[in-house]
């Protein structure tokens, strides 16, 4: 909704003061509404969390700016905090979403002639921190939430290169991050293959998974499994491509180059039960390929229109 920032600031306003973006929600209050039940023990470890951190003086420079109204910090302390601030983006200690949100703060201070630096010091001093800040930062997801937190109304046009620099970043993390999920579900076959499945139905099953996975790896763990896995994995990804064709249409490069690596390897063997459930194997994947064709885009879209009249 257009007015949604403003029922969430007026939120903050009415019942959070200084912290705009730590506290939103507690457990006590959301157990009750949904039980009915007051559990004192949840309200006493949400009080402490808060007296753990209401000394503002004792947070982290960065946390102080994040979860205050900047016009808070008194006139004596606010060159130490940039400072201190300066230095956490320069090493790139900090996220790589928390310093595109600084940058919001650092900006608006030059314009207003709070800071001695121009903006194109700024933005030099930023991309490289937001480059070290990438190789120890997790995927931001939900980025759209994240920048809502900050707490300023005239955000520039300059966030626009910070902003397209930081999603450049933000998408190698989020390839990084699949790629380390692929190997940790992978590498379970074929000799865990029961953590295989269930980590498999939990986390990939509409997700691109095979795009992150090197495909003759992959062939080499198949073809090392058992005939009862080929085909369980087998039946798995055809219901799968059938649910999310969609969602894991991106991998079908790397389905197709696994179908070619298990067809030139069948090619002059002997039949045999694991030949005869790699074939199967290749013709699956060929059934899935066949989803992506348009002459099957089409089909389906005919047979849809039927139904409808």
């Amino acid at each position: 909704m257009d007015n949604r920032q403003f029922y969430i600031k007026e939120f903050d306003n009415n019942y959070y003061y200084n912290f705009k973006s730590e506290y939103r929600f507690f457990k006590f209050i959301e157990y009750y509404v949904r039980t009915r039940i007051f559990d004192m023990k949840i309200f006493k470890d949400n009080m402490e969390t808060i007296r753990n951190t209401i000394d503002t003086e004792n947070l982290p420079a960065y946390k102080r700016l994040l979860t205050e109204e900047y016009w808070k910090i008194s006139d004596d302390q606010f060159g130490g905090i940039i400072n201190e601030i300066l230095e956490n983006v320069k090493e790139g200690t900090l996220s790589l979403i928390d310093t595109v949100k600084i940058f919001a703060y650092f900006s608006y201070f030059s314009r207003k002639g709070l800071i001695d630096y121009d903006l194109k010091t700024l933005k030099t001093v930023f991309f490289n921190g937001m480059n070290i800040a990438s190789l120890n930062s997790k995927y931001c997801e939900n980025v759209d939430e994240e920048l809502g937190k900050i707490a300023i109304d005239e955000v520039a046009e300059d966030m626009e290169e910070i902003l397209k620099h930081f999603n450049m970043l933000n998408d190698q993390l989020h390839d990084k991050m699949f790629k380390e999920k692929a190997e940790e579900v992978m590498k379970c076959i074929p000799m865990k293959m029961e953590n295989f499945y269930e980590k498999f139905d939990k986390e990939c099953m509409d997700v691109p998974i095979f795009k992150y996975y090197d495909s003759f790896q992959l062939f080499q763990r198949i073809s090392c499994a058992s005939n009862e896995d080929i085909v369980l994995i087998k039946e798995k990804l055809i219901d799968r491509a059938d649910k999310y064709t969609k969602q894991i249409e991106p991998e079908m490069k790397n389905i197709k180059q696994l179908k070619q690596i298990i067809d030139d390897y069948l090619k002059g063997k002997d039949p045999s039960i694991k030949i005869v459930m790699l074939k199967e194997f290749s013709d699956s994947l060929q059934y899935i390929l066949d989803k992506y064709k348009p002459s099957f885009i089409l089909k389906k879209e005919d047979k849809k229109e039927e139904v409808e009249e």
